[in-house]
This record gives C-alpha cells, sequence and structure tokens, in this order.
C-alpha cells in the first residue's frame, strides 16, 4: 500500500496549479522563524485552546494531522475498537490509515472524515450509530472560526500545513475528547513519535498570535477565487450537483466534455500544462477531477482548464 496522492503530486508539475489545496507558496511564513525564540508546548497550547475554546488539557501537539491520525488510530485500536466507517469521496489517508492498522470495515465503532469534506468541499452529516469520530478539520477553518464547530465525544485534529502554509513547519494537533485520552496519547510521545521541534513550536506560537491578518489575507483569496468558481463553472458540474463551500476544493464533474478516466484526463492537463488531482485517488471511479482554488493566479488557470478540455478530443 502506498500514499498515491503524493506519488500524483510528484510526477505532475504543471505552470497551473489547480492541485494544491493549501497556501504554500501564497503565505510566506519564513519570519516567524527564529531560533532565538523559545516557546514551549505549553503556550502552543494555549493559543490553541484559545483558538478552539477548549480545555488545553484536551490537546496533544503532533507534526501534523497525518501523524495525529494514526495516533489516535493506534490508542483507540488499544481500547478495543475494531471497525472504522469512511464514506468516499474522501482523502485517501482517512480511508487508507484505518486499513493500515488492521480496522474492518463498519458502522458500529469509528467514523472518520474530514470536514468540510477532501475533495468536495461539502460539509458531510455526521452520523449517528458511532461510538466515536476521528474529524479532521483541515479546512475548516477556511470556512468558519474553529470555535464554532464543537464535538465534544469524538477527536478533532488539524494542521498547519493548508491555512497557515506550513509545508515544513510539521505542526499539528489533536483535540481529544477528555483529559484523560490527551494523556494516552500523549503517552506514545518518545515511544512512536518524537517531540515536535521547539523551533516549530515557537513559530506556531507566532503564527496564531498573527491569526487574525493571516486569516484576512488567506480568506481574501480563496473567496475571490471561490466566486470565479462559481460563476464561471460553464459545462463542468460539481460531484452530486452540490454547490462547494467557500474552502480550497472542490470535485468537478467534466462529463459534458468527454467520458474518460481521470487518471488518463489528469496526465493530459499536465503535460498541457495544468494539475488537477484524479478522482482514483480518492476512493471514486469517474469523471471528477479535485480543483483547488488556492492560487493567486486561479482566474488564468481555470480557463485553461476548461479550453483544454474544450480541446479534448484534439489531445
Amino acid at each position: 500500500m502506498a500514499f498515491d496522492t503524493g506519488l500524483w503530486l510528484d510526477s505532475h508539475h504543471a505552470g497551473y496549479n489547480l492541485s494544491n489545496s493549501g497556501m504554500s507558496g501564497v503565505l510566506d511564513i519564513k519570519k516567524y522563524f527564529n531560533i532565538n525564540d523559545h516557546y514551549t508546548e505549553k503556550d502552543f497550547i494555549n493559543e490553541i485552546a484559545s483558538l478552539h475554546d477548549v480545555d488545553p488539557d484536551r490537546i496533544v501537539i503532533t507534526h501534523g494531522a497525518t501523524e495525529a491520525f494514526g495516533l489516535i488510530m493506534l490508542d483507540l485500536m488499544r481500547k478495543g475498537f475494531k471497525t472504522c466507517n469512511v464514506n468516499v469521496p474522501e482523502y485517501e489517508l482517512i480511508y487508507k490509515t484505518p486499513e493500515i492498522y488492521g480496522y474492518k470495515k463498519g458502522e458500529d465503532g469509528i467514523y472518520a472524515l474530514s470536514l468540510p469534506n477532501n475533495p468536495t468541499g461539502t460539509m458531510p452529516e455526521l452520523k449517528g450509530g458511532y461510538k466515536t469520530a476521528v474529524i479532521d478539520e483541515t479546512f475548516y477553518e477556511f470556512y468558519s472560526d474553529l470555535n464554532k464547530f464543537r464535538h465534544d465525544s469524538g477527536y478533532l485534529i488539524n494542521t498547519f500545513t493548508k491555512f497557515y502554509a506550513g509545508d515544513d513547519l510539521k505542526l499539528g494537533y489533536i483535540i481529544a475528547p477528555d483529559r484523560q485520552s490527551a494523556l494516552d496519547i500523549y503517552g506514545y510521545k518518545g515511544l512512536v513519535v518524537e517531540n515536535v521541534s521547539y523551533i516549530n513550536v515557537s513559530a506556531g506560537v507566532k503564527i496564531l498570535r498573527d491569526h487574525d491578518k493571516i486569516a484576512s489575507f488567506v480568506r481574501g483569496i480563496v473567496s475571490s477565487n471561490h466566486r470565479i468558481l462559481i460563476n464561471n463553472i460553464g459545462k463542468l458540474k460539481f460531484y452530486k450537483n452540490i454547490k462547494p463551500l467557500n474552502v480550497p476544493v472542490s470535485f468537478v464533474d467534466y462529463s459534458e466534455y468527454t467520458k474518460m478516466d481521470s487518471d488518463k484526463l489528469s496526465d493530459i492537463l499536465a503535460k498541457n500544462g495544468v494539475s488537477a488531482v484524479p478522482a482514483r485517488l480518492f476512493g471514486v471511479n469517474g469523471t471528477y477531477l479535485r480543483v483547488c482554488i488556492t492560487r493567486p493566479d486561479f482566474p488564468e488557470a481555470f480557463d485553461k482548464l476548461k479550453e483544454i478540455l474544450e480541446n479534448i478530443e484534439k489531445l
């Protein structure tokens, strides 16, 4: 088993980037790094607690959402959970990680999902019947303040990779349902994962203290591009005709242009200057591409995508 999305992104580069779902290369966070500054994990946790309006004792610092998800899956397996339900389309790590840990598919244990959904940019329902939920909030802050969503009986995870352009920061966190659950996960530090560098933690503290300014800049770009996406969709359609929220991702249906599979189409697009991620990487087949709206040149990139589709039979 491999992380196919990562392999695809590494091999599909193009001048117009509709595959990057974060603000890397748009928001510059280098100014927040200074090896002479030294903040502790406690300082960072307090900033996160304030952002979410939760008890700091429920928070565990991680190297990102991937590590956070894995630690929760490990802990819940030790506590007797055996099944996990993931509805696709969904981000690859969310539907593959439970399988790696040995979970069986089932709706009576864990419900794992991203909120809003990656790749559709829509808000899925939190179904009943499960005992706990693991919710990846990576894109939620594009849509709303983090203290607006409550799910105190499950686990929330987040990362600095997307909203804060922290691809190289390697910083994320878990909000556990209670103090004991957080302590159980924290106990793995040093055994299965390393502690996060104080340099990264210190940068994280300063980034969050500059939160409002960053949020205004990031949301401004995404909101502007979202309006262009909605108003200029043309012959493209959205997955199940559900309009995406004001977040960086959308799942577009290109079936009005061609019926070729999404892998083949994404290869053609990349060769002609546009990168967009195929549907297969999100666990579904069909005429869908994930289109991201994080780049300042999105208007030109989206026009180029439609131009290629208009001429797809000649390519």
